[in-house]
C-alpha cells in the first residue's frame, strides 16, 4: 500500500470514529438532558417513575424488627411521603401538611389549614373551602412536591400553599379549575420555579407567588400525574391523557397519543412508554415541532382494569394490575410480556397460559393504590393490608421476601439511603439501618 493511500485510509478511519463518537455523545447528552429535567423535582415516587438509583434499602422487616422510628400523625388520604434533605413531608385529612425530622420522626412543624385557630389561611379562603367538604373522597390524595428549597401542597378542594423547608409560608390560594372533587388526585410537579398541576386542565403556577403562568385548557384531565422530559432543548410535559405540552408557555404540541386515567407516562432514553391495559411505546423525535407525529414502536395488551404506574430498570418495565396483584415484567424493546402463569380454562377445562403472574403474599383488595418502586437491586410491591413483596430485579419472578406491618399502606413508600419511609393510615414508619 502506498503511503498516500494508507494516509487516506487512516483519515477515513478517524472520521468514522469521530462520527460514531458524536452520535453516541448526542444520545448520551439527550439522555442526560431528559434526566436533568426531573432532578429539580422531588415528588410522588421520587421522580414520578419510581426508580431510586443507588439506593439499597432493607428487603426484610416486620412490626417488631428494623423499625427505626414511627410517628403518629393525623389520618391520611392516599398521598405518599417525600423526603427533602433531612425532612419528611406528609399530608393528612382534611388539609394538613406535616414536616417530620428524618433522623427521629419528631414533628418539626404542622400546617392545619382547616383549623379555626390556623393563622395560615385567610378568613375569606376558609369560607370558600367548606364547599364540597366531606363525602367519600379523600382530601389529601395529592402528594406534596418540592424543588429542594420550597415544598408545595394541594388538597382536594383546590387549596394550595407553598412553604420553605422551615415552615414559613410563601403564599396560599385556591385553584378552582376542576369541576369534580373526585378528579383532585393528580400530584403536582415542582420544576425549577414552576409548579405544574393537572387540575381540571393542565396549568402552571409561579412558585414565587402562586400566580398562574399559563393554562392548557384543552389538555385532557385525568386522575394520573404527568411527567416531564426534554425534546431537543425544550422541556415538555407528557400527560396521562396523551397530550404533549411545552413547559415554557403551555402550548399543546400534539394530542391523542394514548389515554390513561391513572398511570403516569414513563420516559427512558428518548422512548415514551404508556403502560396500561393498552400499552404503547413511542420514539421521541430529536426536535419539537407543532403537530408532530411520534413513531410507535410497539403495542401490547395487558389483562386487567387498573394498572399501577410503571418503573424501568435495565431494559425491563415493571407494573401491576392493582385489583388482582398481577405482576407484569415487559421487555422495553419489544413490548413482550416476560412473566406468565398457568391457569385452567373454565370452558374447556384445559390448562392455558395467561400473561402476568400473581405476586405471592399480596392480598387482593378492592383498592391497591401504591405503585411499585425499584431500588438498586430489588422491586417492591405493596397492598393496602400493610404487606410488601420484594422481588429480585430481572425477567423472571424471583421472590426475596414478604414483609408485614400492622397498618394499611395508603401511599407509595419513599426510599432514602438505606431507609424506607412508609405512610400508614395514621402512622409514619422509618424502616432500615439494621438487620438488612
Amino acid at each position: 500500500m502506498k503511503p498516500s493511500l494508507r494516509y487516506l485510509v487512516f483519515i477515513f478511519s478517524i472520521a468514522a470514529t469521530v462520527q460514531i463518537s458524536l452520535k453516541t455523545s448526542a444520545k448520551e447528552t439527550q439522555s442526560r438532558e431528559n434526566s436533568k429535567a426531573k432532578t429539580n423535582s422531588i415528588m410522588w415516587r421520587y421522580d414520578g417513575n419510581g426508580n431510586f438509583p443507588d439506593i439499597i434499602p432493607p428487603k426484610q422487616w416486620s412490626s417488631n424488627k428494623t423499625i427505626l422510628w414511627k410517628s403518629t400523625v393525623d389520618a391520611g388520604g392516599y398521598s405518599s411521603p417525600i423526603v427533602v434533605k433531612d425532612k419528611v413531608f406528609v399530608t393528612a385529612e382534611m388539609g394538613c401538611l406535616i414536616c417530620l425530622d428524618l433522623t427521629n420522626g419528631k414533628t418539626l412543624w404542622k400546617k392545619d389549614l382547616f383549623s379555626k385557630e390556623s393563622k395560615d389561611i385567610p378568613e375569606d379562603l376558609s369560607k370558600r373551602l367548606m364547599r364540597g367538604c366531606g363525602g367519600d373522597s379523600k382530601q389529601s390524595t395529592p402528594t406534596p412536591a418540592s424543588n429542594g428549597e420550597f415544598v408545595f401542597y394541594i388538597n382536594a378542594m383546590g387549596l394550595c400553599a407553598c412553604y420553605d423547608l422551615d415552615g414559613n409560608q410563601k403564599w396560599i390560594q385556591i385553584i378552582e379549575t376542576a369541576k369534580e372533587e373526585e378528579h383532585f388526585s393528580s400530584s403536582p410537579i415542582f420544576i425549577k420555579d414552576q409548579i405544574v398541576l393537572s387540575w381540571g386542565c393542565l396549568l402552571s403556577l409561579n412558585a414565587k407567588d402562586g400566580s398562574t403562568l399559563w393554562k392548557a385548557v384543552k389538555a385532557k384531565p385525568t386522575h394520573g400525574t404527568p411527567t416531564i422530559t426534554k425534546i431537543g432543548g425544550d422541556e415538555i410535559i407528557v400527560t396521562p391523557g396523551g397530550d404533549i405540552v411545552k413547559l415554557a408557555d403551555g402550548e399543546i404540541i400534539c394530542s391523542g397519543l394514548f389515554e390513561s386515567l391513572y398511570t403516569t407516562p414513563l420516559i427512558h432514553n428518548n422512548i415514551l412508554y404508556m403502560i396500561d391495559s393498552e400499552s404503547k411505546a413511542f420514539e421521541l423525535p430529536a426536535k419539537l415541532t407543532k403537530n408532530m407525529k411520534l413513531k410507535e414502536l410497539w403495542k401490547t395488551n395487558l389483562t386487567g382494569t387498573v394498572m399501577a404506574s410503571p418503573s424501568y430498570k435495565d431494559g425491563l418495565i415493571y407494573t401491576t394490575e392493582n385489583q388482582r396483584c398481577i405482576l407484569y415484567v415487559i421487555d422495553s424493546k419489544t413490548g413482550k410480556i416476560l412473566t406468565s402463569s398457568k391457569t385452567m380454562d373454565e370452558t374447556t377445562k384445559k390448562k392455558k397460559t395467561d400473561p402476568g403472574i400473581k405476586i405471592d403474599g399480596l392480598i387482593p383488595a378492592k383498592y391497591v393504590y401504591a405503585s411499585p418502586v425499584l431500588s438498586e437491586k430489588y422491586a417492591y410491591f405493596f397492598d393496602d393490608a400493610g404487606t410488601t413483596a420484594v422481588l429480585e430485579l430481572g425477567p423472571n419472578y424471583k421472590p426475596v421476601g414478604i414483609n408485614k406491618i400492622d397498618d394499611a399502606l395508603v401511599g407509595t413508600p419513599f426510599f432514602i439511603n438505606d431507609k424506607i419511609i412508609i405512610r400508614g393510615s395514621e402512622t409514619i414508619y422509618c424502616i432500615g439501618g439494621k438487620n438488612q
